[in-house]
């Protein structure tokens, strides 16, 4: 069962170099959260592929820059050229490192009319725990709410997903266990989704954190 903290916005045109920062500032809030998300590697085809991969330098703006460039979305036709409203994309693995598997995106600088208007762009981790115990549920909190911070995004959640359901599963999902919950000034993104303790983010938003749910967070 694997842990999701997830971010999502919608359209948001914004210069390249402004969406390397943002990447990198992400990027080094994992690295700092836990030695298992200190190292990450480019997702391969298979998963040889992907455990010989060079390690990459996350700190380097060029490095990340490439990498965003290359996720663009392209033409089918020849010359295959980008398609600019679709945005950046880049994938990370951390070659399964000490007590975690994990893996993370970003998707970010889409701004199509066609696309939708909450979730267009995201930045997303997702943590398998090797051992018994995970990151605790205060580490997932930080990461979580420090990703609110440099993505701005409008909505966003903790949850892991529980096979066959769980006592403290969500009421539009028994499988679905979430501990914490984001929502921004704006009101979009999910309804009803508020469940536990809330905070007021200043002008940018709500942050419910549902207590009961956070020691499931830390379980393999």
């Amino acid at each position: 069962m694997s842990v999701i903290i997830c971010v999502y916005w919608g359209s948001r045109h914004r210069p390249l170099d402004e969406l390397v920062s943002q990447a990198a500032a992400y990027l080094h809030v994992l690295v700092e959260a836990d030695e298992g998300l200190s190292r990450w590697a480019p997702v391969g085809r298979s998963l040889k592929q992907a455990m010989l991969s060079e390690p990459v330098d996350t700190l380097s703006p060029e490095v990340l820059r490439r990498f965003l460039l290359k996720g663009q979305n392209k033409t089918d036709m020849p010359p295959r050229q980008p398609i600019p409203e679709l945005g950046y994309r880049l994938s990370f693995w951390n070659q399964r490192r000490g007590n975690l598997e994990a893996s993370t995106s970003i998707h970010c600088g889409a701004h199509s009319q066609y696309l939708s208007e909450d979730s267009q762009n995201n930045a997303l981790l997702e943590l398998g725990y090797l051992g018994e115990r995970g990151l605790g549920a205060a580490i997932l909190l930080d990461v979580f709410s420090k990703a609110i911070e440099i993505w701005q995004p409008v909505w966003g959640a903790i949850w892991r997903y529980v096979h066959g359901g769980h006592p403290a599963g969500a009421s539009w999902d028994p499988s679905h266990v979430q501990y914490a919950f984001y929502e921004s000034q704006s009101g979009l993104g999910p309804a009803g989704r508020g469940i536990g303790r809330q905070q007021v983010l200043g002008d940018r938003g709500h942050l419910w954190v549902n207590d009961v749910t956070g020691s499931l967070m830390e379980k393999a």
